[in-house]
């Protein structure tokens, strides 16, 4: 498999657009170095992706169990409390209306298929590093929000919810922490595959502006804690971060069989009286 990957990716040419991306190593980088520990790109993939859920999914039940255990009684509880009662008390017919379609877009179904949307359109153009990175990140995520929400098992805010709550905890927000993945990564991709200035802009603004909304609507429906909401950022980012690690010892790995790969060259012919 790990061949099969690694002329696919090579010998197709085809993510030579992540070269000088946040996606690319360096040549004397940590992911470089690590990426000597790896016979192929697919194990690399894969193991560096589990290390990556082991990290995340550590520091959100430490941080969950933190904030239940410690801050919550210490007034942060009174703080969340607040937060969701003020929402509460701007509700209208129009920002229910609002708010649901905002939820929506972070919900399993609707990043799920964006996601496999834009894995079927990259598999097309043979952008296989661009599918891992999008993969491992929200496969970090995923698996990190399921872990905590085990272990931290809150309870959600006591006030009228408006959506129909989910088996799972309240923290972290796995609609906010999958919308800020997902559209941070299609940001990501899109500047590494294209130098439109427009598609480039556009992908940044949906970036910002889906998890904020995302984010404003939870908290706006009664699902979510304000602190269940900063948990889910938290865990975004670091599942990002781990995310370009994956990638760039995947492309450290691949290149690497690449350079390995390659038929030897011909000694060339010097002729004479011609300077070396």
């Amino acid at each position: 498999m790990d061949d099969i990957a690694h002329r696919t990716v090579i010998d197709g040419r085809s993510d030579v657009a992540v070269t000088g991306t946040i996606l690319y190593p360096r040549s004397d980088g940590p992911a470089s170095r690590v990426a000597q520990r790896f016979h192929g790109p697919v194990r690399a993939w894969a193991a560096s992706t589990f290390l990556g859920w082991v990290v995340m999914a550590s520091v959100l039940i430490g941080l969950g169990l933190l904030l239940v255990a410690e801050l919550l009684p210490e007034g942060v509880g009174a703080w969340d409390r607040s937060v969701s009662a003020w929402f509460v008390g701007q509700r209208t017919a129009s920002l229910d209306s609002a708010t649901a379609f905002g939820s929506m877009l972070g919900s399993t179904f609707v990043v799920i298929g964006i996601a496999l949307v834009v894995g079927i359109a990259l598999a097309i153009g043979r952008h296989w590093l661009a599918i891992g990175f999008l993969a491992a990140g929200l496969l970090i995520e995923v698996g990190s929000f399921l872990a905590a929400t085990v272990a931290v098992s809150r309870p959600r805010p006591s006030v009228p919810q408006l959506d129909v709550a989910p088996p799972t905890s309240s923290f972290p927000s796995g609609h906010t922490a999958a919308a800020l993945v997902l559209y941070t990564s299609l940001a990501v991709i899109v500047w590494a595959l294209t130098d439109s200035r427009v598609l480039r802009a556009l992908f940044v603004l949906l970036a910002v502006l889906v998890p904020i909304f995302v984010a404003l609507a939870r908290l706006y429906r009664g699902m979510h804690h304000a602190t269940d909401v900063l948990g889910s950022v938290v865990l975004a980012i670091g599942s990002l971060a781990c995310a370009i690690v994956v990638t760039r010892v995947t492309t450290a790995v691949t290149l690497a069989r690449s350079g390995q790969d390659e038929p030897a060259r011909a000694p060339s012919v010097v002729k004479p009286g011609v300077p070396v």
